[in-house]
């Protein structure tokens, strides 16, 4: 059950509204790279395939993951793939964002590709829940597991800037990533201790307490009339600024100038409630 400072949150978030969520897809450095993609291929269904396949390989990235998604999407544009399954395989060897265990990657290149290749992805564009399962089923696992979540949400962003009518359905959790934990102990949604080492704390949350802050935002996203994988693109990208500024407000509101979305009272709210025991005060 959500304690005070996760209703206020989605109290926040339902005044606020999806139009509004929608902004932060939009300039979300992931979205921008899969509309480039989008744009350079002139094909979803390959477009599709190719994200998700990245989305399963992205984690424990070497650099920061918007410079990863930017260099996907430069990578096959100018590499269309001509044997998908064989030219992903040769893209996670020259990737310097997938040093850190390649060839745990490439297995799982290996095990997921083949049974994608020939599949249309497209027909799940008014069906993500069957996308979910699908992913899941390929992939085996619960279908929470953060690669499995985030690849549904990079493939919703395919179809928007593919320009398909899409929607998120709210059983699908948030991926429990770095930028989600953070916010989830520093909001005070996950009960913590001292902040004494917060690196240490979400590095032991992400695994240990994932299906806590699961709830914890599907929770937000019930009250809110949000789904969890609308929010977690709200988090990725004010979660991103309040860190970069060191939890610093009026650092984070320039930065949210510098992506045009302009301050309210309560987008200021919500700064504070998210960045809420970690804010420089």
């Amino acid at each position: 059950m959500l304690g005070d400072v996760g209703s206020a949150i989605a109290s926040v978030l339902r005044k606020l509204g999806i139009d509004w969520i929608r902004q932060f897809e939009e300039r979300d450095s992931q979205f921008i790279a899969i509309a480039r993609l989008c744009n350079g291929l002139h094909d979803v269904n390959l477009t599709l395939k190719l994200t998700i396949l990245n989305s399963l390989v992205s984690y424990q990235l070497v650099g920061k993951g918007e410079d990863h998604w930017n260099y996907f999407a430069n990578y096959f544009i100018n590499n269309k793939p001509g044997n998908l399954c064989r030219d992903f395989q040769n893209y996670v060897f020259n990737s310097k964002y997938l040093a850190r265990y390649r060839d745990a990657r490439i297995k799982r290149v290996e095990n997921v590709c083949p049974k994608i290749v020939n599949r249309d992805l497209t027909i799940y564009a008014r069906d993500m829940l069957g996308l979910w399962r699908f992913i899941t089923n390929t992939v085996g696992g619960s279908g929470e597991e953060k690669t499995v979540v985030f690849s549904v949400k990079m493939s919703y962003y395919v179809y928007r800037a593919c320009g398909f009518e899409t929607a998120i359905p709210m059983e699908i959790p948030i991926p429990v990533d770095y930028r989600v934990s953070v916010i989830t102990i520093c909001s005070g949604l996950l009960p913590m201790g001292s902040l004494y080492d917060l690196g240490k704390m979400v590095r032991e949350v992400m695994v240990k307490r994932r299906r806590e802050i699961q709830n914890a935002w599907g929770e937000i996203g019930k009250l809110s009339g949000i789904p969890p994988l609308n929010l977690d693109s709200v988090v990725w990208v004010l979660g991103g600024l309040l860190i970069n500024s060191s939890f610093n407000i009026n650092g984070t509101l320039d930065g949210l100038r510098k992506l045009g979305i302009h301050e309210n009272e309560d987008v200021i709210e919500l700064l504070h409630l998210l960045g809420g025991r970690c804010i420089v005060k």
